[in-house]
């Protein structure tokens, strides 16, 4: 018996490897009598790995001046397909949408864990597509929209206070305004999705806690924009380069913390212990209350919820916060276009209040400058990355099964053949022609920085009301300008390595407020 189970053993051992030879000598053929999207030449094991410098989304589009707006990339032992403009992304969300709407598995995610039971790096699957409904139909709901105007309204003018006080205290200094504006959106996100601010004034929590959340926050957005190299070459999964994944579990153990903190707070409150006002619940009160349901068509997990949180927490925070900022930069370094916004803003709502979200539809030249901020530095240069679970045709091309899709936006939003002069901030150019029907909600394709199809940002439009409530408020309460030392630096300044797109250089800038001081009171 032993002898018949041994050869056995031997048999398949030499069998199987040259099965799976042939195997993949029929696919290379049929792949091979198939027209495959263009490609540069390629190196062994690592495939075009070494053309990728520290911003993808850069390399990216400096390769497609060689081999055009779709080309096939192998990252390692990964085949990937690159898209970089507008007539692309048009063919591919309009007729292979569904096709593309899937997700790779990525080490960072797995590693943390949460993310993966949320939605952005779900495949599309029924209970997927039940937890983004979900999550759409809290965050766009008339109670959930009243929040967040009351919240961001609170927020912004703690935000003008403080950074007037920051000008006030030292006049010879430049002030750091991102620091102020991620402080401001971490505030507004997080009482949106936990009930409570974490930074003063009038914070419920300690220091302590709130440089914990904005650690938690900052380093995800490093780790989010690693390099992994297992997730291009599995045979070095027992590699850690740099630490990263060691970097990770550490973060990990520390966010869970920070959730179970979380959600035994709520519960707690839920209880009737703490006092909980109906008018003040939350997300995670919204997401438990879910939970709780027997008649809903898929369970909420305490997992899902935790995935549902996380992502509601990143995606409000650091994207906003980059954007403002790389409008600010833009605008001081542009005094006419500078004038040309606070001109509007003198026009349609005066210096005898603050801007507030009604004056929103008034202001078009505002909306241009967001669009043309988008256009030039969307948060994520790269769309969070598709992928196919079955080979399909594209534009003539046969893309195999289990293919990276990397949608390339920033190289969309400066294509010389869609936008005049692309490398040129003007915001002038969505103020007439065609170029004035344009907006970021997906539907046009020259300008998608949250997307487009069925895996678009679902807070779209609440990220879209953060970032024009932002500058509009800036800009309408403080005139600003380099420091003279500084002006040269952050010409042509670069985005560091990240999740979000940040500046490489924090802005610096002089502030002097435009309006009464009684104004700036929180």
């Amino acid at each position: 018996m032993e002898t018949h189970v041994m050869s056995a053993l031997v048999a398949a051992a030499c069998v199987v490897p040259i099965l799976l030879v042939l195997r993949k000598l029929y696919q290379l053929k049929c792949n091979g009598s198939r027209k495959l999207p263009p490609s540069p030449p390629s190196w062994p094991i690592i495939g075009h790995l070494h053309l990728l410098g520290a911003l993808p989304h850069r390399s990216f589009a400096q390769l497609s001046q060689q081999c055009g707006p779709l080309m096939l990339l192998r990252l390692g032992s990964k085949p990937a397909l690159v898209v970089t403009s507008s007539e692309m992304a048009r063919e591919l969300f309009k007729n292979h949408d569904m096709v593309f709407s899937h997700r790779p598995h990525y080490t960072v995610v797995d590693l943390l864990g949460t993310p993966k039971q949320g939605m952005a790096f779900q495949s599309n699957t029924p209970f997927w597509r039940h937890l983004r409904k979900i999550f759409m139909t809290e965050m766009r709901s008339t109670k959930r929209l009243q929040q967040a105007r009351k919240f961001r309204a609170t927020e912004l003018s703690c935000m003008l206070k403080t950074l007037l006080t920051d000008s006030m205290a030292t006049p010879d200094d430049p002030v750091v305004i991102n620091r102020r504006v991620h402080q401001m959106t971490l505030n507004f996100t997080s009482k949106m999705i936990m009930g409570k601010r974490y930074f003063k004034p009038d914070s419920v929590v300690d220091d302590a806690e709130a440089k914990e959340f904005k650690y938690l926050s900052d380093e995800m957005d490093v780790l989010y924009g690693s390099f992994f190299l297992e997730d291009y070459i599995p045979l070095f999964k027992w590699l850690d380069l740099g630490g990263l994944k060691k970097r990770t579990r550490a973060l990990t153990s520390r966010f869970q913390k920070m959730l179970t903190a979380i959600l035994d707070e709520h519960r707690e409150r839920r209880n009737g212990s703490a006092g909980a006002n109906v008018d003040d619940l939350d997300l995670v009160d919204a997401l438990l209350s879910l939970a709780e349901k027997d008649d809903m068509d898929y369970t909420i997990t305490e997992g899902n919820i935790r995935g549902v949180t996380w992502e509601a927490f990143m995606g409000g925070t650091g994207s906003s916060t980059a954007l403002t900022e790389w409008a600010m930069a833009h605008l001081v370094q542009a005094p006419a276009a500078m004038a040309s916004l606070q001109s509007e803003l003198d026009l349609f709502v005066g210096r005898n209040r603050t801007v507030s979200e009604s004056d929103i539809p008034n202001l078009k030249y505002l909306q241009a400058v967001i669009k043309e901020t988008f256009r030039l530095h969307p948060p994520a240069p790269l769309l969070v990355t598709h992928e196919n679970h079955e080979p399909c045709l594209l534009a003539g091309y046969y893309v195999p099964a289990n293919t990276r899709l990397h949608v390339d936006v920033w190289a969309i939003g400066r294509d010389p053949c869609v936008w005049k002069d692309p490398e040129e901030f003007n915001p002038g150019r969505f103020m007439e022609g065609p170029l004035q029907e344009v907006d970021v909600s997906g539907k046009f394709y020259e300008l998608m920085p949250f997307g487009s199809g069925r895996r678009v940002c679902p807070a779209q439009p609440l990220g879209l009301m953060n970032v024009q409530m932002l500058v509009a408020s800036l800009v309408q309460a403080f005139d600003c300008s380099l420091p003279e030392k500084l002006r040269e630096s952050y010409s042509g300044v670069l985005e560091r390595a990240g999740l979000v797109s940040h500046m490489a250089k924090p802005l610096q800038v002089f502030l002097k407020p435009r309006l009464p001081l009684e104004l700036y009171e929180y």
